[in-house]
């Protein structure tokens, strides 16, 4: 039997509906079980206090963790996230690969389990579940020889979402004042801020959801965050009237507000973002040249 970890993408795709407990069976060990039920191994063994040298029975009950995600709602930080599932701010930051200064917005997707990617390793030590005083032994199995090929590019997809990368279009006409990342002030630009004329319409740069509609996030003034498929979010900023509440379903260059100056803006502007889940992503890279 092959006791090898398997990754949370695979294990999902072939996992079974297991409920909130398991019941060990023999031959069993962490790494197949959260393989088996679509779990972190991880945060199985924690969710049942169970450390090294990770020893399972046949007949024991397991506890499975819960969600492994949290959708941001008005008012989170990443602090009280992190809290109340019992991560440190730093934890929950690794997770998602963002730093604890990341903004975060209403509607977006956190990992809350798991393992950060900077620190996942091979599984533990594993203890093949057996009835006691047996020492029977389950070798590892060697892994099938590689035809030397690169595997396929996969584009990556949400699960609850679908769909890869959306065709994206400029939200609004206008000269790029400042590009993405760093900036000669010392602070580093999450989108593109984009000259507009006062009242000018802004419009959804690709079909989705509208998941925020307001001016609560400092700075940001009259705000607008649309969803997208395949895990992404674009943000509208500084708008002088908002024309979308939440919830609202739009198309690829519906009017969704009017620009303007408002927020921390000094100049009528469109700050525009696009990110893949709470990541940052270059908005030009995206775009279409024009």
């Amino acid at each position: 039997m092959d006791t090898r970890a398997t990754s949370s993408s695979s294990s999902r795709t072939s996992s079974e509906n297991c409920g909130r407990s398991y019941t060990v069976r023999r031959g069993d060990s962490l790494s197949t079980i959260a393989a088996r039920c679509g779990v972190e191994w991880r945060d199985l063994a924690r969710e049942n206090n169970i450390r090294s040298p990770y020893s399972l029975n046949p007949g024991q009950t397991l506890t499975l963790p819960g969600p492994s995600t949290y959708t941001v709602r008005r008012g989170d930080n990443l602090y009280r996230i992190a809290l109340n599932h019992g991560l440190s701010t730093q934890e929950l930051a690794s997770l998602n690969g963002i730093s604890t200064s990341s903004t975060i917005y209403p509607g977006q997707e956190l990992r809350v389990r798991g393992t950060p990617r900077a620190q996942r390793t091979s599984p533990p030590p594993r203890r093949v579940a057996q009835t006691p005083p047996s020492s029977t032994y389950s070798p590892p199995v060697t892994p099938p020889p590689t035809t030397g090929r690169p595997p396929a590019r996969v584009e990556p997809q949400d699960p609850q979402l679908g769909g890869g990368v959306p065709r994206f279009t400029w939200p609004v006409e206008g000269q790029v004042l400042e590009g993405f990342g760093p900036q000669s002030s010392g602070k580093s630009n999450d989108g593109i801020k984009i000259a507009v004329e006062p009242g000018a319409p802004v419009r959804v740069a690709a079909d989705g959801a509208v998941v925020y509609a307001g001016s609560e996030l400092q700075g940001y003034g009259n705000l607008v965050l649309v969803r997208h498929s395949g895990g992404y979010v674009t943000a509208y900023a500084h708008n002088s009237v908002l024309r979308v509440g939440e919830g609202a379903q739009v198309r690829s260059g519906d009017i969704i507000a009017q620009a303007g100056s408002s927020g921390s803006a000094d100049r009528p502007m469109l700050h525009f973002e696009i990110r893949r889940n709470v990541t940052p992503v270059n908005p030009l890279e995206l775009l279409p040249n024009r």
